[in-house]
């Protein structure tokens, strides 16, 4: 259910927040996944709610997959390059409505390189202070300059956002 929260100034809760990211390995026949710690973020409530703007930060450094060699490696300059590009930013987040559903469609920067994206919001449930969000997307981590282990590793993973904004 999307509950439209109202208009005014929200900041999302880094420790109420967490993104995921999933992704296939070893040819297709296991799943990763992992988590990344956001930064921060703003949520900027208009109305009409389709020109609210989002945006956020995400630490690229702090990639956890649950094995300390894998998070090595996807640190390193073959993924995402955490030592000369250690945060992930999406900005020019705007909602809109496609029929029954909500989407918000925003910029994307990692390793310097920027892409659209459209996350689909699957909730969005509002508290005394703010709400709670979730939504996902599919990234093709190729389209990001993430093209080393074509053969070992999937092209697309899925980002899982699950947020709490507070009022400013």
């Amino acid at each position: 259910m999307i509950e439209i929260p109202p208009p005014g100034e929200y900041r999302l809760d880094p420790t109420r927040c967490r993104v995921g990211v999933s992704g296939t390995h070893l040819f297709g026949m296991s799943t990763v996944n992992g988590e990344f710690p956001l930064h921060g973020g703003t949520v900027l409530v208009s109305d009409p709610v389709t020109a609210s703007l989002v945006t956020a930060e995400i630490d690229a450094t702090g990639l956890a997959t649950g094995d300390r060699l894998r998070d090595t490696e996807l640190q390193s300059r073959r993924f995402l390059h955490g030592r000369e590009h250690p945060v992930i930013t999406f900005t020019e987040g705007r909602p809109c409505q496609d029929g029954p559903r909500w989407l918000l469609d925003g910029v994307v920067t990692v390793r310097g390189t920027a892409g659209r994206v459209q996350c689909a919001i699957d909730a969005v449930t509002l508290l005394p202070d703010g709400f709670t969000a979730r939504a996902a997307t599919v990234v093709d981590r190729f389209a990001f300059g993430m093209t080393y282990g074509k053969r070992m590793g999937g092209r697309e993973f899925t980002l899982t956002l699950d947020v709490t904004a507070l009022r400013a």
